[in-house]
């Protein structure tokens, strides 16, 4: 034990005998323990009730929280097979649009398409966002 442990645990000492000295601990009511010694021999029957519906809302939540994970799991999947689909999908549309867009629009054809994407995403996020708002009580 280092010294200032040593300093810590006599003041703990000291702190705990000032304050045994100064609270002293209040008197129990007559007949307190015959009353709880009572109430947990009544008690024994409701006990063991209170634990069985006790185990059977556990497994209920258990079986309810499963349910959700295997859910979430099965919307992570989707999302991101479509995020997947939706980039494939944009690549090829760029691919076959990009001879079209650099004889329509020449050097600016990299600016046409930054700004359509832009377009398209802003679209996009107004959509699910109205949807929300109209989802919304």
């Amino acid at each position: 034990m280092s010294g200032s442990e040593r300093i810590e645990s006599e003041l703990e000492r000291a702190l705990d005998a000032a304050l045994a000295r100064t609270l002293t601990p209040p008197a129990l009511p007559i007949g307190l323990r015959a009353r709880v010694q009572a109430a947990l021999a009544r008690g024994t029957d409701s006990d063991a009730e209170l634990w069985t519906v006790r185990a059977r809302i556990e497994r209920e939540q258990r079986e309810q929280l499963a349910e959700l994970e295997r859910s979430y799991v099965r919307l992570r999947r989707r999302t991101l097979a479509t995020l997947i689909g939706a980039a494939f999908a944009s690549g090829t549309a760029v691919a076959l649009l990009l001879p079209w867009l650099t004889l329509r629009f020449g050097t600016y054809t990299p600016l046409v398409l930054a700004g359509g994407g832009a377009v398209a995403g802003l679209v996009l996020a107004a959509a699910i966002l109205r949807e929300r708002r109209s989802l919304q009580f």
